[in-house]
């Protein structure tokens, strides 16, 4: 009986032991992930937030899966399709005229957490958004996550949510 009790405590704690180095290899712990995660991904991350407040719906044309979904807390909240990414540059574009916000622009921070396969890439990015509304400062912080697909050799985004931290 001790002998029962005593091999499922060591299972128990090498299964532990296992999980614990698998969270911090996909990206929850501490290593510099980002350099890991592949440069496609990463430059066509930074090409959708540029657009975001540039409005250059010409720089993500060409970025969304067929079925692409992408979600944001302005109306009407999702695009789908191959222009979802259009269609959401067009409405970030449209809230900024809307609020009349000055100096728009976007910083994105260190991303912490992402997994990847050869097929598949799912990455948190932390980002802020400001700008001036009425003379005042604007800002937003949140997050975008985004799942990537390798389709024909070229990684689009199949989905994109943005999350507001006081949503957190």
């Amino acid at each position: 009986m001790k002998r029962s009790i005593l091999t499922m405590v060591c299972a128990s704690l090498l299964l532990i032991v296992i999980t614990g180095q698998k969270t911090v290899a996909a990206g929850l712990g501490f290593a510099d992930t980002v350099k890991k995660l592949n440069p496609e991904v990463l430059q066509t991350v930074n090409r959708v937030l540029k657009a975001s407040y540039t409005f250059d719906i010409d720089k993500v044309t060409d970025m969304y899966a067929p079925n692409a979904v992408v979600t944001d807390e302005q109306a009407p909240y999702s695009w789908n399709g191959l222009l979802a990414g259009v269609q959401w540059v067009n409405s970030v574009e449209k809230a900024v005229k809307e609020f009349k916000i000055k100096d728009f622009t976007v910083i994105v921070k260190k991303i912490k957490i992402f997994q990847q396969t050869d097929e598949v890439a799912y990455l948190v990015v932390p980002v802020e958004y400001t700008g001036i509304v009425n003379g005042d400062p604007f800002n937003e912080e949140g997050a975008f996550s985004f799942v990537f697909r390798f389709v024909s050799g070229k990684w689009l985004i199949k989905s994109q949510a943005w999350i507001p931290k006081n949503g957190f």
